[in-house]
């Protein structure tokens, strides 16, 4: 993956809170590169990436900017279900539309969803993880994306 790859998905994540809520802007601050993949917060929604590149495209946040979607889309959490369901859903659209931009062979998984910040998954270990912090409602989130 090259560094300016990172805006593609810098454009989804934008777009896809502006389509939330235009009122609300989404605060993306400069991107970063770390040793390893983290960091993790309440839930984390993961999407597997093969073909044209392989890794990992994670959308980490806390239940209350979950919970702020959801109320955007008049869909109020009746469990943590709905909860978690949200974080997968926004990796697999994050992930879906840098498709569009990546082409058919950037194939996606169907996403995984962790909770807390401990959990066993198989990142690749010879990939560059960039960090997109994100805010949004003052609540933050990070995009994480993983790809060799």
């Amino acid at each position: 993956m090259k560094d300016e790859d990172i805006q593609v998905f810098i454009t989804c994540a934008r777009r896809y809170f502006h389509s939330v809520d235009p009122s609300s802007p989404l605060v993306i601050e400069p991107p970063f590169v770390k040793n390893r993949v983290e960091p993790f917060l309440e839930y984390t929604g993961i999407i597997s990436i093969s073909g044209r590149a392989k890794g990992v495209v994670c959308f980490t946040t806390n239940s209350d900017l979950l919970r702020q979607i959801l109320a955007e889309l008049h869909d109020e959490p009746k469990d943590e279900n709905a909860i978690r369901d949200l974080a997968g859903e926004i990796a697999n659209t994050l992930s879906g539309n840098a498709r569009e931009e990546f082409g058919k062979n950037f194939l996606i998984t169907v996403p995984v969803v962790v909770t807390g910040q401990n959990f066993d998954f198989p990142f690749p270990e010879n990939a560059r993880n960039y960090v997109v912090p994100l805010v949004w409602r003052n609540q933050h989130a990070y995009l994480l994306v993983c790809l060799e």
